[in-house]
């Protein structure tokens, strides 16, 4: 007879089973649910660490500023910054990852290794990404691409702590502005801000030109705004900066930005300021202020320094305006020629007495001048004389067509339109009107100077300034060219001519005759001394603006040259103080109109190799 189990016993092995297997299933839902908070807490520190940013800029290659031959003045060069995830490594292999890449680009090991050791943020999150060098160059990183290359391949082979640090480093272009040529025009060209974008001079007047249009882009960005590989989409391609063919020659700037430090050294003004410009073309070949800087390490203080005097001061011009009085007395005084007065040194206006001071201080004597005399020893009794024979809104009439009073077209530029009276000339007392014709009352800025002169080397014309002769974009292809534009016609050619031999006889025999020499070429100019006015408190003593505008060679002028000081110290003569650096200027000019104009240029006269001697007038 068989035996049956009992059913007590027989249930209780069947709930023990049903216990193993809800007891089995427990343990995996608990699993699970454990792997699912711990790939959310995963997720979520990832989410915190990445977020769509959508239109982040991605910036366009500024153009280049370049001279009249190619050479450039300013450019954008890339600097690069080497990072790496600091997590994952040991104290030794850090040490000699750091000296690998110390041997490879240089540096700070010790900075760099402390880098290393950044694991976290301030934050307490951890840090996948440190700077180990910034604004290294071209050469040096490309050293390192070439190292990091191989290494790389050989990753799936050796994965040694030295093949992981070179996984992990990476090698970050970032654009920055870069002047060739250091300390050359930086009043002129201008700097860039810390962004990219134009601050001053040609940098800021030409900002759209050359600073081209920005592309947008969509990415997956961690934390600190870094973008996640593999996740841009870029949605707009940026559009580079076109280049910019300045009228700037080379040469010819750095002999003004020479000379003119050597100037401010010697006599110590506050400032000094040259213009070079072409007089047929407008072209303006050279802009130098001193003193100046390297524009690749800008002062602290850019106010004073980085101001372009040169078309933003505003002072009255002295004896340089005599060019005008004379321009007006040859087109308005009948007989001109054989008009003379008596010059003694002094003169009443009203109730006041005008005076020359080179009279006074025996550079000249006393007897009959005519007008050409009277511009060849500056005498300020002998414009007053001839003034008289005018109307007189004459003499303001003609400033204006000199363009005193007007801004110079210039777009962009921060340029001063100098001043004119605003009175009717008919109310003007004597005093004032003697006062006009002999440079005090109105003011002018060194680049209306160098268009005076420009006016009277160019038969009468003024020609519009210009200083962009093309556009380019970044493959070379030309995409604007700038032709010379007349301006107006100021004078007539022969009133042009006649005071051009007045301005010869300054040179020649007059007050900078010492001053002014350039081997075989007869230059022409105007010297000017004149009291600075300060504010509504009148003239200061002692406080001189000395001023020399020239032109050369005299029958054909290719250049002319205006050159200012502000406060010179052991002299204030013009002759003195500014026909040195025309003279230095001029110079390098007459070597610069040989080779461009090669067999047309004026070739030198052999009777004006040598010095003059004698008594200067």
């Amino acid at each position: 007879m068989s035996r049956t189990q009992p059913i007590a016993k027989t249930s209780q092995h069947r709930i023990e089973r049903m216990f193993y297997v809800f007891a089995g299933l427990f343990v995996l839902c608990g699993a699970r649910v454990a792997w699912m908070q711990t790939m959310t807490r995963a997720s979520a520190t990832t989410m915190s660490d990445a977020a769509f940013e959508r239109a982040q800029l991605l910036p366009a290659r500024r153009g280049q500023l370049l001279a009249r031959d190619g050479t450039a003045m300013a450019v954008t060069i890339d600097e690069y910054t080497i990072a790496a995830n600091p997590r994952g490594w040991s104290a030794q292999e850090k040490d000699k990852a750091i000296a690998e890449l110390a041997k490879t680009i240089g540096g700070d090991t010790v900075a760099m290794r402390a880098k290393l050791d950044e694991v976290t943020r301030p934050n307490g999150t951890k840090n996948y990404y440190v700077k180990l060098a910034e604004h290294v160059d071209e050469e040096r990183a490309d050293r390192l691409r070439k190292l990091m290359g191989p290494q790389k391949n050989e990753l799936r082979k050796d994965r040694t702590a030295r093949k992981k640090f070179w996984e992990t480093l990476s090698v970050e272009a970032s654009p920055r502005r870069h002047y060739p040529l250091g300390a050359f025009a930086p009043q002129l060209i201008g700097f860039t801000t810390n962004s990219g974008l134009g601050a001053d001079g040609m940098e800021s007047a030409w900002q759209k030109t050359l600073g081209g249009e920005n592309g947008e882009r969509e990415a997956l960005v961690d934390a600190q705004g870094r973008a996640v590989p593999g996740s841009v989409r870029v949605w707009k391609e940026p559009t580079d900066g076109k280049t910019i063919e300045t009228a700037i020659d080379p040469k010819i700037q750095q002999a003004a930005d020479q000379t003119l430090m050597d100037t401010w050294k010697k006599y110590k003004p506050n400032f000094c300021v040259a213009v070079v410009m072409k007089p047929d073309t407008g072209e303006i070949v050279a802009v130098s202020t001193a003193p100046n800087f390297d524009l690749n390490h800008r002062p602290k203080d850019m106010v004073e320094v980085a101001t372009n005097r040169a078309f933003s001061y505003a002072y009255e011009p002295g004896s340089t305006w005599k060019i005008i009085t004379a321009a007006a007395a040859v087109e308005n005084v009948p007989n001109w020629q054989s008009r003379s007065f008596y010059i003694n040194g002094s003169a009443p206006a009203g109730n006041h007495v005008i005076h020359d001071w080179q009279f006074w201080s025996g550079k000249v004597q006393a007897g009959q001048k005519t007008l050409s005399d009277g511009i060849r020893d500056s005498s300020n009794v002998c414009m007053w004389h001839f003034a008289q024979l005018m109307p007189r809104n004459v003499l303001p009439d003609y400033a204006k067509k000199f363009g005193i009073g007007t801004k110079p077209e210039l777009p962009g530029f921060n340029i001063a339109p100098g001043y004119l009276p605003r009175s009717n000339p008919k109310t003007w007392s004597l005093a004032q009107w003697a006062n006009f014709s002999f440079g005090q009352g109105m003011m002018i800025t060194p680049l209306q100077l160098a268009q005076i002169g420009s006016v009277i080397a160019n038969d009468g014309v003024m020609m519009k300034p210009m200083l962009i002769k093309q556009v380019r974009n970044s493959r070379g292809q030309v995409l604007q060219t700038f032709k010379p534009e007349v301006d107006h016609r100021v004078i007539q050619v022969n009133t042009a001519r006649e005071v051009k031999k007045m301005l010869r006889r300054v040179v020649a025999e007059g007050t900078a005759r010492k001053y002014i020499f350039i081997p075989g070429y007869d230059a022409a100019g105007k010297t000017g001394s004149a009291q600075k006015a300060v504010g509504k408190t009148g003239y200061r003593a002692g406080k001189f603006i000395s001023s020399f505008v020239g032109l050369l060679p005299m029958n054909k002028p290719k250049y002319v040259i205006a050159v200012m000081a502000d406060e010179p110290h052991g002299s204030h003569w013009g002759s003195e103080v500014c026909g040195p650096a025309f003279t230095n200027i001029a110079q390098e000019a007459v070597t610069a109109m040989r080779l461009e104009e090669g067999s047309d240029a004026p070739a030198p006269n052999p009777n004006l190799m040598e010095r003059p001697t004698g008594k200067t007038h």
